[in-house]
This record gives structure tokens, sequence and C-alpha cells, in this order.
């Protein structure tokens, strides 16, 4: 049984622009320092995909289309932002950087730290950086093979004046660090482009099954 064109473009198109932005940053050794709310968006929007052929044709309102049409999907679509947004405001607060291992990340985390506490200190064997008049402990923790590092506190910090500025002085400090050796980032090039290149052929060889199919999952 085969997935019809339609629903591979709907599911897959997402994802693979996901996978492309990070890829790009990856390899071409750049950093991209975000917030853990940012990275939560972006995680939700290379599924929105998924969900729409998934969850979103299961509970599909068929009787509210048929009074109101495509513009239901607005509706869906607004619902599906509101439920990722309220997943990245409740989240805890934490500082997401691509491009970076956390062992590169813990010298530009303690020079931004020292911006905002002069007797910063870090513990290297344990990433952790300790700023003693704030009370704060910093951890960088990831996995080095997808060279992404995530900055999180031990105390449950929720002032968004503390973040913000660590975001900003951490930014400054990062973009002058080295890329990792070798650079990483191509095979996850290639797994979008592979998908992208599956997705345009069907797209292509079936153009008229395209047009039919969105039309009839648009407009119920």
């Amino acid at each position: 049984m085969t997935i019809e064109p339609i629903y591979l473009l709907i599911a897959l198109l997402p994802l693979i622009a996901y996978l492309l932005l990070l890829g790009v940053i990856r390899i071409s050794g750049r950093v991209l320092v975000t917030t853990g709310g940012r990275d939560i968006a972006a995680l939700g929007f290379s599924v929105a995909g998924w969900v729409a052929i998934g969850p979103g044709e299961l509970f599909f309102p068929k009787a509210a289309a048929g009074v109101f049409g495509g513009w239901v999907w607005l509706a869906l679509a607004t619902f599906y932002g509101l439920i990722v947004s309220l997943l990245a405001l409740t989240a805890r607060p934490r500082l997401v950087v691509y491009g970076r291992t956390p062992e590169q990340m813990l010298t530009p985390l303690l020079e931004a730290a020292l911006e905002l506490d002069s007797e910063a200190s870090c513990d290297r064997e344990t990433l952790q950086v300790y700023l003693p008049n704030l009370r704060v402990h910093l951890r960088a923790s990831g996995h080095q093979a997808i060279d992404t590092t995530s900055i999180e506190s031990f105390e449950p910090i929720a002032a968004a004046a503390f973040w913000g500025k660590l975001l900003g002085h951490l930014r400054d400090k990062a973009a002058a660090t080295t890329a990792p050796a070798p650079r990483r980032g191509g095979t996850m090039i290639a797994v979008a482009l592979a998908i992208g290149t599956l997705v345009v052929w069907r797209a292509v060889a079936e153009r008229q099954q395209v047009v039919e199919g969105f039309r009839e999952w648009l407009w119920r």
C-alpha cells in the first residue's frame, strides 16, 4: 500500500525544511543560540505535517467543515499553534546551542556568566558554571555526536531578564568559537535532500492526483 503523494507533501515538507536548516548551520561551522521555547516551536513546526495527516485527520470536525469549508483548517492550525505555544511557555527555561558541543560551549558560557557575575567560576569535569552572587548553577549538556548543547540551571529560575541577558552575552561569546572538526551536518542534509527528491518525484509523476487530493483534503 503506497501513500498518496499529497500526504507525503503535507507530512514531509516541514520536516525537510527543519533538517535542511539544522544541517546547513552545522556544516557551515556557524553557531545558533536560541531559547528553549523557540526550539520547541521549531520542533512543533517540523512535525506539523504529521499532525495534520494523523490526529488532524482522525479528529477532523466534518460537521464544522460542512459549514465553514476549508476555513476549518485555519481553526485547527490555530489550535495546534496554541498547544505548541503552551508547551513552549510552560517548559523549563533553557538555552539551546546548535553547531557546538557542550565542551566547546563551556568557555563561552563562563565568559557570559562573568558578564552577569564577576565571581563566576566553572568546573570543567562536570561542565558546570557557578554564579555565587546570583546563587545560580548552570550546566552545559547535550550529545557530542550531533554538536548540540543545552544550557540549563539547577535552580528553577523563571526570571525572563536573567535568561535574556545570558542569551545576549552567550551569543556574543559563542560567535568567537571555532567550528568542530570534522564538520558535521552532511548526513542530515543528505537525508533531507533524499526525502525531498522522493517527494518531488512523486508529486511531479502524479501531479494530477496531487491537485485533486489537495482539493479534496482542504475542502470536505
